[in-house]
C-alpha cells in the first residue's frame, strides 16, 4: 500500500469514498538491541550526526505515529506517509 500512497491515489480515494483512510509510516534509524550498526560506538556516533534531533528514534517514537495514524486525532488524513526520522530525511 506504501507504493499507492506514494505514486497512484486512485485506490487511496476509492477507500476514502468508503470512509477508509490509507496511510503509511516509514520509520528512519531506529535503535534496538538487534542493530548491529549500533554495537560499534564510532559507526552509532556516526549515524545520529547525521539527523538533525541528534539521536535515534526509538520504537516509541514508531507507535506514537502509528497510534496518531489509528486514533481520530487523523480523522482527516489519507494518503500521506509519515516519515518518523527525526529529520534525516526531509523533503
Amino acid at each position: 500500500m506504501l507504493s499507492q500512497t506514494r505514486k497512484d491515489h486512485t485506490e487511496v480515494k476509492e477507500f476514502a469514498c468508503k470512509g477508509i483512510r490509507v496511510n503509511a509510516v516509514t520509520p528512519g534509524v531506529i535503535a534496538n538491541t538487534d542493530n548491529d550498526r549500533f554495537k560499534i560506538e564510532e559507526i552509532r556516533r556516526s549515524i545520529i550526526a547525521g539527523i538533525p534531533l541528534g539521536r535515534e528514534g526509538l520504537p516509541e517514537d514508531v507507535a506514537n505515529a502509528v497510534l496518531f495514524l489509528a486514533s481520530e486525532l487523523s480523522a482527516f488524513v489519507t494518503g500521506e506517509t509519515l516519515e518518523v526520522n527525526g529529520g534525516m530525511f526531509m523533503r
